[in-house]
């Protein structure tokens, strides 16, 4: 690993913890302010857990000589959620997503890799039994593209805009154990660059994830 590749995954990892920190701090705040009702009912708590899925990436070029075949891939997060009144929740996650492609120009095939630090905020209706319906934003703190070639490992550009957009639909398997089918969407193409040629991309990430609320 060169020195630059170095400085950005520890820049990469620092942005991570301090987010860590932060909101784990706000989420016991919110937990202590709850603690200090007097009203104490069960309509108002915190949710804490883990997830870890599949996802899937489709991206797609608008230059017709470079062809771009997402693979399914990873996707792990840690999850906290603000509830109320047992039908509605405020849920943040701090996810990691990696993600292959097989990027072909011409006769030339490369393995482009991509990894992703996302936080959704996401409102979250659960008034319909065990289902729950999840909808909000996505930041993309740390997102990056690269491929090797036989000299020299290349720039292929991030997959992720700093904003994006996502909603999933969840089951409640039991007290513990959450599925859910997941959707996120850019809300502008990104800028790549693949063996010569510099092009704009749209991709999309459907997800299937299992759930431990703690």
């Amino acid at each position: 690993m060169d020195l630059l590749t170095r400085s950005v995954v520890m820049n990469i990892w620092h942005k991570i913890i301090l987010l860590t920190i932060m909101l784990c701090g706000s989420c016991a705040a919110m937990a202590q302010s709850l603690y200090m009702l007097d009203n104490r009912t069960p309509s108002r708590k915190m949710e804490m857990g883990v997830t870890i899925g599949a996802a899937y990436l489709n991206t797609t070029s608008n230059e017709q000589s470079v062809n771009l075949e997402g693979k399914m891939g990873l996707r792990a997060a840690m999850m906290m959620a603000f509830c109320w009144q047992e039908t509605y929740a405020l849920q943040m996650e701090i996810g990691y997503v990696h993600n292959k492609i097989d990027g072909r120009r011409g006769e030339v095939a490369r393995q482009v890799r991509s990894n992703i630090v996302e936080v959704p905020i996401m409102f979250s209706y659960r008034g319909l039994g065990p289902m729950r319906f999840n909808v909000g934003p996505v930041l993309s703190l740390a997102s990056s593209g690269r491929y090797d070639t036989e000299e020299e490992r290349i720039e292929f550009g991030r997959l992720r805009p700093t904003l994006g957009l996502t909603a999933g639909v969840g089951v409640e398997v039991s007290r513990h154990l959450l599925i859910e089918a997941r959707f996120t969407a850019n809300l502008n193409d990104t800028q790549h660059y693949f063996e010569g040629v510099e092009f704009a991309a749209r991709s999309w990430w459907a997800a299937l994830n299992i759930g431990y609320r703690f």
